[in-house]
């Protein structure tokens, strides 16, 4: 005689019952957890721009309750520090009421911006090959088309882009060669490095490289494991 199903089928329904309810008090906790993490983030930042949060861990919401949610994933637009604006996106381990594990970051200047930083008169263009920074414009009574070449390095609080060589009429030129050639020197002393100062950055944060992307150029930042006290006399954010 084959077993009454019934009691199956009820169970399967009562299991079905409980995972829908805790996904439901998942889904309200969790937009709850975003919120309050977005407004520290918008108090800590004071970004111009929007700030949005997302919760990567499972049931983040539930875990809420217990005032641990994972990782979380943050960004923010428009975050003006030792006046440069960066638009900003972190990862944050093991968040807790306590403060956080670490986690990584990345703020990317926008090319419009970062010319304003290195002295750019509108001849160049700002963009990327892939990984280097990139300028074009043109030079000459004659208007050449050029293409200059930059190297970027970093120290914890800076970037640096130097360029390096000037492409033109099939040719890439050093730099430092082009007093030698019909470009003159005018165009050397428009190419000299230049420094982006991040002096600014939240405590615990350090510049670890910089590559140019689609956007801007993005620096990119490793975070320290921080106290919910961390910041001295900053304000109290929740």
């Amino acid at each position: 005689m084959k077993p009454p199903r019934k009691p199956v089928i009820v169970s399967l329904g009562v299991a079905a019952a409980v995972l829908a309810a805790a996904g439901a008090a998942d889904l309200t906790l969790a937009h709850v957890a975003r919120h309050r993490v977005e407004k520290a983030v918008a108090c800590r930042l004071h970004p111009t721009g929007p700030v949005g949060a997302d919760l990567e861990s499972t049931f983040a919401g539930l875990r809420a309750v217990s005032g641990d949610l994972g990782t979380v994933h943050v960004t923010a637009d428009g975050v003006k520090r030792a006046g440069t604006d960066l638009n900003v996106s972190a990862d944050l381990r093991h968040v807790t009421r306590k403060g956080t594990r670490g986690g990584t970051a990345t703020a990317v200047v926008p090319y419009t911006e970062l010319r304003k930083r290195l002295g750019g008169d509108g001849a160049f263009t700002f963009g990327s090959d892939g990984s280097d920074l990139v300028l074009t414009g043109t030079v000459g009574s004659l208007g050449l088309p050029v293409t200059v070449r930059t190297a970027t390095t970093t120290t914890r609080n800076s970037v640096t882009v130097t360029p390096t060589t000037v492409g033109v009429l099939g040719r890439d030129i050093p730099v430092a060669d082009l007093s030698g050639t019909g470009m003159g020197s005018g165009l050397s002393d428009r190419l000299k490095p230049h420094t982006v100062s991040l002096a600014h950055l939240p405590a615990g944060a350090s510049v670890v490289s910089a590559s140019a992307g689609h956007d801007g150029l993005a620096v990119h930042l490793s975070l320290s494991p921080m106290s919910a006290r961390t910041g001295g006399n900053a304000p109290r954010c929740v």
